[in-house]
């Protein structure tokens, strides 16, 4: 069963001095005038706004010529950089409708498929909002003095997606915030491309820890 997101997920976004808007990642609605996103999504930036998703029609043929964005500014208000997590606050503007619910990778089975809303490759330009799935291969802690709960997803995921939500397939809950694929530095870039990036193995957060930001 899949459960319908699309109104929930956003593109994460910087506004340019030449009015133009340089995508820098996905953020999802978790309360009615807050985003969450991954920390590295938004890290330096200036001026962030989110590219809403409400008039894609997630089962028609999206166009990847798109005009008259609807954007709303935003800004940081909650930013976690031991977890790779931010918290975004809509400066003008309030979701209207059913907010998701925040779970936990805690009931997350192995093996289990997931689904992911995202937009891969926005960062090059390209506003398709995109619907995977996916299985759980591991999950683990990771940390210094504090661990957190993290699990291995396979799948391998592209930018722009950084910042997804995560979902069980089964109730719809969002157990999940994908922060990219584990890639260590390879001290080499062919394309613009890390080969350690070309793998099946990304990883996501667990959305409990959304709640203690918010």
């Amino acid at each position: 069963m899949i459960h319908n997101f699309s109104h929930y997920s956003v593109i994460v976004g910087e506004f340019m001095d030449n009015n133009q808007i340089r995508p820098l990642g996905t953020g999802f609605v978790v309360t009615e005038n807050k985003i969450a996103t991954a920390c590295h999504v938004v890290k330096d930036s200036k001026n962030l706004c989110v590219v809403l998703s409400n008039d894609i029609d997630i089962e028609g043929y999206q166009s990847t010529d798109v005009t008259n964005l609807r954007i709303l500014y935003v800004s940081v208000v909650e930013v976690n950089p031991m977890n790779d997590l931010c918290i975004l606050k809509i400066q003008d503007g309030y979701f209207h409708g059913k907010l998701p619910v925040i779970s936990s990778l805690d009931y997350v089975h192995i093996g289990e498929r997931l689904g992911m809303w995202g937009f891969p490759h926005c960062t090059l330009g390209r506003r398709i909002l995109t619907y995977q799935e996916m299985e759980v291969g591991a999950k683990m802690k990771m940390g210094n003095d504090i661990q957190y709960k993290y699990a291995t997803i396979n799948i391998q995921t592209r930018p722009g997606q950084s910042g997804s939500l995560i979902t069980k397939s089964d109730n719809g809950d969002i157990v999940g915030i994908l922060l990219g694929t584990y890639a260590p530095n390879s001290g080499v870039l062919i394309a613009g491309i890390n080969p350690y990036e070309l793998n099946q193995s990304s990883y996501c957060i667990s959305a409990e820890y959304l709640k203690e930001m918010l």
